[in-house]
C-alpha cells in the first residue's frame, strides 16, 4: 500500500465529526468536491468504506469508527512531530538568560555551561552574576529565566530543581605538609592556618559547626569571600574548606584538592520564575545539566 496523503485523514476526522462534506469543508475552509475525493480515494486505498451515505448525514460505519481513533493517534502524532520543530528551532535560535551568585558563577555554571553547550551549541546564554543581596531582590522581582542557587534558599518548591548534594573538599597548597595524604581528617587541621568565610554567612556557620562537633576550636586568621579562596591558598595564606566546584575552578597547579573526613555538604538548585511559564530553553538547560553535574 502506498503511504497516503495525511489531509486525506485530516479530511476523514473531519467529515467524521461534522458529519457532512459542506461542513467539514467549511471547517477545513476547504472546496467541498477536494473533500469527496479525497474521502473517495482514501477508501480505494485502503479498501474499506468508512461512512454510511445511506442517509441525510453520513456515519461512520464500523470499520470507519475502528480507525478514527488511529487518525486521531496519527494528527496526533503530527502534532508532536511539529511541537519538537518548534523546540528545536527555539534552541537553535533562542537566549536564555541566568541569574546566579559570583561563587556559583566561578564554580559550577562553568561545568553547567560546557555540558549544555554540547546539548544546544546556537543558543546564546547570558549569565547575569550578582551578589547574595542582588540575587535575591531579582529573584523576588521574577527577572530570569533560569537561577542556580545554593541551598537553603527559601523558593516554592513546585519551582525548584534539586541539582545535587556534594561533599565539600579541603585545598591546600602543594607544598603544605598535609599536601601529601589522601584524605584529610578534621583533626588534622588543629592549628592549622585557615582561610575562612566572613562570620555570618551560611557556609561559615555550617564549617563553625563541623569543627565544634570535632571538639576542635575553628578561629580562621584569614576571612575571604568564597570565590578568593583559590587565591588565598594558592599564595601559601593558609587551609580552605569549600564546594568542590569552586575548588577547582582555579587552574593553579599550587593547589591540590583533597577529601574531608568528616565533611559537610553543599546542594545546589535551580530555580524557574514562579509566576510564568518555563521558557523551552530553561527546562532543557536543566534536563541537559542536572544529571552531569558530577566531581
Amino acid at each position: 500500500m502506498k503511504n497516503l496523503p495525511f489531509r486525506w485523514i485530516e479530511t476523514f476526522r473531519a467529515v467524521s465529526g461534522a458529519g457532512s462534506m459542506t461542513d467539514a469543508a467549511r471547517i477545513l475552509n476547504a472546496d467541498q468536491s477536494a473533500m469527496s475525493r479525497h474521502i473517495a480515494a482514501l477508501e480505494s486505498q485502503l479498501g474499506i468504506t468508512l461512512f454510511d451515505r445511506s442517509k441525510r448525514r453520513l456515519r461512520l460505519t464500523a470499520e470507519g469508527k475502528l480507525l478514527l481513533s488511529e487518525a486521531d493517534s496519527a494528527a496526533e502524532a503530527l502534532n508532536r512531530f511539529v511541537r519538537k520543530a518548534d523546540e528545536i528551532r527555539q534552541v537553535s535560535e533562542g537566549h536564555l538568560q541566568l541569574l546566579t551568585s559570583a561563587t556559583l558563577a566561578r564554580g559550577l555554571m562553568p561545568k553547567a555551561l560546557s555540558i549544555f553547550k554540547a546539548t544546544a551549541s546556537g543558543v546564546s546564554v547570558n549569565v547575569d552574576v550578582v551578589s547574595r543581596v542582588e540575587l535575591e531582590r531579582r529573584i523576588e522581582g521574577q527577572q530570569f529565566d533560569l537561577c542556580a542557587v545554593a541551598l537553603p534558599f527559601r523558593y516554592p518548591s513546585a519551582h525548584l530543581v534539586h541539582i545535587g548534594s556534594f561533599p565539600g573538599v579541603c585545598v591546600l597548597h602543594k607544598l603544605h605538609k598535609l599536601a601529601n595524604k589522601q584524605l584529610i581528617d578534621i583533626a588534622d587541621l588543629a592549628g592549622e592556618t585557615m582561610v575562612g568565610l566572613p562570620q555570618g554567612t551560611i557556609g561559615r556557620m555550617r564549617i563553625d559547626q563541623l569543627f565544634a562537633e570535632a571538639g576542635i576550636d575553628y578561629k580562621p586568621q584569614f576571612e575571604t569571600t568564597a570565590v578568593a579562596v583559590n587565591e588565598f591558598v594558592d599564595h601559601g595564606i593558609g587551609i580552605a574548606i569549600t564546594d568542590p566546584f569552586t575548588a577547582r575552578s582555579n587552574s593553579s597547579k599550587n593547589v591540590v584538592i583533597r577529601p574531608l573526613n568528616p565533611t559537610i555538604h553543599y546542594d545546589f538548585a535551580f530555580l524557574f520564575p514562579a509566576n510564568r511559564p518555563r521558557t523551552t530553553l530553561a527546562s532543557l538547560f536543566v534536563e541537559a545539566t542536572a544529571g552531569g553535574l558530577r566531581v
